[in-house]
């Protein structure tokens, strides 16, 4: 392949990567494959993305591309000529992106990654301080914090919990209930796990695997896989979209 139509495929490539990410900002997409925090380098990382099609672009209109190695003086019989094979390469990320279906983690993750209700991965040094918000404005983690680190858990039973996520039917969990949960995302998709709280739905409410709900209700102290783990029993259970935003940080 000559340089100039190797340069002309690079750019397309590159270029094809900006509108995926382009398009993935516009639609919030981003924030399901990454922290929020690493936001603004991937902004960066896409204009530069547009800078380099430019260049490649240009470098491809260059009528002496095709000649500048026949100028140089070699020693041996090696063929420059660029690999096609390289651009194939260079194409996987952007047909994996294209191709597969763009969906934030839901059940089916956490069935291969699984859940936990009181976890030590979760650090105590963290920017959220659930002890100083109001039991009802703390989420999911916010509560999964509080029940891994204090030790008496006394003054949060009968508090009034009221968080969203998506609902995870577990088989150690007995008959009806179920966990709201959220993925923790600390760099991106690869490092996800699930964290959620057990609820004890009123009678009568119904739900389905993987859909996104606002529970309402007191906490409860419960044994759940060796660990103390909180409970809510729902008084209200009101189905809800899926955020923009379906991920925390820890």
């Amino acid at each position: 392949m000559s340089n100039r139509r190797y340069r002309f495929f690079q750019g397309l490539i590159f270029f094809g990567l900006f509108l995926f990410l382009i398009a993935k900002a516009i639609n919030h997409q981003l924030y399901w494959y990454i922290n929020i925090r690493f936001i603004v380098l991937s902004q960066i990382g896409i204009v530069v993305l547009a800078i380099l099609a430019v260049i490649l672009f240009k470098a491809a209109t260059n009528k002496h591309s095709d000649h500048l190695d026949e100028k140089q003086p070699h020693d041996h019989d090696h063929d420059h000529k660029p690999a096609s094979a390289n651009l194939w390469i260079m194409m996987v990320p952007l047909l994996i992106g294209v191709l597969i279906p763009a969906k934030p983690l839901d059940s089916t993750a956490v069935s291969a990654k699984g859940l936990t209700t009181t976890s030590a991965i979760i650090s105590s040094n963290s920017a959220s301080h659930p002890l100083a918000t109001e039991s009802e404005q703390r989420n999911v983690l916010d509560w999964v914090k509080i029940f891994y680190f204090e030790k008496d858990l006394n003054p949060y039973v009968g508090q009034k919990a009221a968080v969203t996520g998506f609902v995870y039917f577990d088989n150690q969990l007995p008959k009806g209930q179920f966990f709201v949960s959220r993925f923790i995302i600390a760099c991106c998709a690869a490092d996800a796990y699930a964290v959620g709280m057990i609820v004890e739905p009123a009678a009568g409410i119904s739900v389905k695997q993987d859909d996104w709900v606002q529970i309402r209700g007191p906490v409860e102290v419960v044994s759940f896989d060796g660990r103390n783990s909180p409970l809510i029993h729902a008084e209200t259970i009101t189905p809800i979209p899926q955020p923009d935003q379906p991920y925390l940080y820890p």
